[in-house]
């Protein structure tokens, strides 16, 4: 039993609230450029998911490894990014250990990768704009 409430704890970190709070501190300071990436990944998710909905993919998979890969960049430190990929790891298993497809998993990353892309440059174009 209480590995199911751990598996649903891990997964909380690629729900939108989780997300959003995220956003939510990275616009207190603010941190521009980490706002921006956020937040146009953020979008590229939900448009994707969209367009995709048929496939019905791991949206929290997709969320989490947008914010594991964008903190990771944002704090620098290799200690981080190896503890934010072991929890990555980790919300992955779970999504598997709660009975997730493979496929819907592997499209999550996937549409989580686009996210990622669209985020990096769309910031650096937004920052060359404005």
């Amino acid at each position: 039993m209480w590995k199911k409430e751990v598996a649903r704890d891990l997964l909380a970190l690629g729900s939108w609230v989780f997300y959003i709070l995220v956003i939510g501190r990275a616009l207190i300071k603010p941190y521009r450029p980490f706002a921006d990436q956020i937040i146009i990944a953020g979008l590229i998710v939900i448009i994707l998911g969209l367009v995709f909905r048929r496939f019905d993919f791991d949206d929290y998979v997709s969320r989490g490894l947008v914010l594991i890969f964008f903190t990771s960049i944002f704090y620098e430190t290799l200690v981080y990014t190896l503890f934010a990929s072991a929890v990555g790891l980790l919300l992955v298993f779970s999504s598997y250990f709660i009975k997730r497809d493979a496929k819907r998993i592997v499209i999550g990353f996937i549409i989580g990768g686009l996210a990622i892309f669209a985020g990096h440059y769309g910031a650096l174009a937004s920052a060359k704009l404005f």
